[in-house]
């Protein structure tokens, strides 16, 4: 606790246990906090928020419960989060992560989370890495995440999203990777999505997985159907 002004904090892969943020809540000054791949417990504290110095947040593969508390908002320098593989961190996705506009990486896959994909997502237009596959997400993919223009990966993959591809998807010029498979979409595969595939830039949309309700041609837009 004599620790405040700790910046750097790297745990990554090991066989730590208890409740690690019974101590982290007061190191205020952290910048890189890496506890992920142990057997940490306890529930994500409000006092996320008073870490407003954080850049990078990986916390995932523990026994973690809960919420990813609102708070987090405040830590407005945030450009990386990985709060993935805990079976038992659930709830809605915080629509004020849409809020910290300096996000690159986010990682949310295999957990819990339920309920819509916050359309504030598309604010953060230096995001590059989506992941929040493999959970209990439902609605409609909200036309908004269309303006997130750096987007590289996108992976929806594994969850209950219904209706509609999209067709502002096709705005993510940048965009490399699309995972939809094994979710409730269905219709028309949007040709401005398809038009990823096929344009000259230098920049190629290679993998656009789809569940096989949506119509799409696998020879000439989608990779896969599943």
């Amino acid at each position: 606790k004599n620790l405040n002004k700790l910046k750097t904090l790297y745990l990554h892969t090991n066989d730590f246990k208890g409740e690690v943020f019974d101590i982290l809540k007061d190191f205020t000054s952290m910048e890189l906090l890496d506890i992920a791949g142990n057997e940490f417990e306890g529930t994500l504290p409000t006092e996320l928020g008073n870490m407003k110095n954080l850049t990078s947040i990986f916390i995932g593969q523990n026994k973690f419960r809960g919420e990813i508390p609102v708070e987090i908002g405040n830590c407005k320098n945030l450009k990386e989060l990985e709060i993935n593989n805990l079976f038992d961190v659930g709830g809605t996705i915080p629509s004020v992560l849409g809020q910290l506009t300096n996000l690159e990486h986010i990682k949310l896959d295999t957990s819990a989370f339920l309920g819509p994909l916050p359309p504030s997502l598309g604010n953060l237009n230096k995001l590059r890495f989506l992941d929040v596959s493999s959970n209990e997400l439902s609605g409609q993919i909200p036309s908004q995440l269309g303006q997130a223009v750096s987007l590289k990966t996108l992976g929806l993959a594994n969850n209950n999203f219904r209706g509609d591809i999209p067709s502002q998807l096709g705005k993510l010029m940048q965009l490399e990777t699309m995972k939809l498979q094994n979710t409730d979409l269905e219709g028309i595969m949007p040709e401005e999505i398809c038009a990823l595939r096929t344009r000259g830039n230098a920049t190629v949309l290679e993998e656009l997985e789809v569940p096989c309700d949506v119509e799409c041609d696998l020879e000439t837009c989608c990779t896969l159907c599943s």
